[in-house]
């Protein structure tokens, strides 16, 4: 083999070897690819079946509300509670359809803030509940006259009233200055940063920083 057969042979080796490569890197982004779209496949079966969770419960508070449609702490506090859980019940319908739009031809940021939009459906669930929190008379006003036959509005005292009422305006003011603070644009703050990891993990964390990043190279 002279000198000019020996470079033919190790380029053709070269691109045979590129291609190769190429194939490959194909076919592990088909299976990546493949692999995601499972996951979202799963993740809207599971919004389907809370949505029907979401759906029952308006139905149950909603016959509450009908049994007795009055001006009563209890019949009030389920009508707060009925607010919720449509609330819920559109995040949910929201998601569903997100996740049927997502699309892998999208720009990465696009596509990252879809990703990143279906998996913090955790972290918005908590929020809704943290949000109710403050509401936290509701759930005490329909346990007891769901479960005691009692109004117990009506037995408290004008003090008590007093109390309960100023907490709530309390704890309505602090979940909503935290609750606002908990996104992703905040993901550098480290209290920020360890709520979110702690609630749905290090992936949405790392999802966030990476977010950020492309907007910050943006911008």
């Amino acid at each position: 083999m002279n000198l000019d057969n020996f470079k033919n042979t190790w380029q053709q080796q070269n691109t045979d070897t590129a291609a190769a490569i190429t194939i490959n890197q194909t076919i592990l982004a088909d299976i990546k690819v493949n692999k995601q779209m499972k996951e979202l496949t799963n993740m809207k079966w599971a919004r389907i079946i809370e949505s029907a969770a979401f759906f029952y419960i308006i139905v149950l508070l909603g016959q509450y509300i009908a049994k007795d449609f009055s001006l009563s702490a209890s019949t009030i506090s389920a009508f707060i509670l009925t607010i919720f859980a449509i609330v819920g019940l559109a995040g949910n319908i929201g998601q569903i359809v997100l996740i049927s739009k997502i699309d892998y031809a999208k720009p990465v940021s696009q596509l990252q803030k879809d990703i990143y939009s279906v998996c913090a459906h955790k972290l918005q669930l908590t929020k809704l509940l943290l949000m109710s929190v403050p509401f936290y008379m509701a759930y005490v006003f329909i346990g007891f006259d769901l479960l005691l036959g009692i109004d117990l509005f009506q037995h408290l005292e004008l003090h008590m009233i007093w109390f309960y009422s100023l907490s709530s305006i309390l704890l309505l003011v602090v979940t909503t200055l935290v609750l606002t603070k908990i996104h992703y644009q905040n993901i550098a703050v480290a209290w920020v940063k360890r709520t979110i990891q702690f609630i749905v993990g290090e992936r949405l964390v790392n999802m966030a920083q990476f977010i950020n990043s492309l907007e910050s190279s943006d911008s």
